[in-house]
């Protein structure tokens, strides 16, 4: 998945220090309840449908004030967390596999208290299963959501909002910026909508913002 194919490059001078995935202009009140019906595929062909074993995802390792780990049990996600950066033509790099996900390493770190982490993952893999972030768009207020640090310390995050934006206007600027500016936030990011085969990329993304409760 390519999370945008507006470049983010102008808008991350001077904000290398700050984090999240996408203030938008304006709130859906609701969005749909359910994922997309049909899964075409990934606008990355390589995006591996293979899933690690426990062992591996327990023996991943990361510096100690790094993510490593992303738990979202309402929906059933346990991915570890790499880091990715930003892509020649401008946009957000994702992982390489549909089971992990992606923290934008200019971002800011967990437990920092300020800021916000900015958190990509694939909708579907090259098989067209369902990817680690396949359900993000059935989040809600209140619904809660873990992060583990290379440490092993935990931190606890509150889904403020979920949003649905057509891609192109989804504003990657915003998206550096915590949801409430005195918490420390944490923002998801996947795609939705119809699949364009002409981009090679889903209309649409599915934005989540949480902040920090613990």
């Amino acid at each position: 998945m390519r999370i945008a194919r507006r470049s983010i490059t102008p808008y991350i001078t001077g904000l290398l220090a700050i984090v999240a995935i996408g203030a938008v202009s304006f709130y859906l009140d609701a969005i749909s309840s359910s994922p997309a019906t049909t899964l075409p595929p990934v606008s990355k062909p390589e995006v591996s449908e293979v899933k690690k074993t426990a062992e591996q995802k327990s023996a991943y390792s990361v510096p100690a004030a790094h993510p490593r780990e992303l738990i979202i049990d309402k929906i059933g996600v346990n991915a570890n967390i790499v880091p990715v950066g930003i892509l020649k033509d401008g946009s957000l790099g994702a992982p390489g596999t549909a089971w992990d996900v992606g923290w934008y390493s200019k971002s800011s770190l967990p437990g920092t208290g300020s800021g916000a982490l900015l958190i990509d993952g694939h909708v579907n893999d090259t098989l067209n299963h369902p990817g680690i972030f396949y359900s993000i768009s059935t989040l809600q207020a209140g619904d809660e959501i873990k992060l583990e640090r290379g440490d092993r310390q935990v931190f606890t995050y509150a889904v403020i909002k979920v949003e649905r934006k057509p891609v192109e206007q989804v504003d990657m600027s915003s998206m550096l910026h915590s949801y409430e500016s005195n918490k420390e936030g944490l923002n998801l990011i996947t795609c939705g909508g119809t699949y364009n085969y002409q981009n090679k990329t889903y209309n649409d993304r599915i934005l989540v913002y949480a902040t920090r409760s613990l």
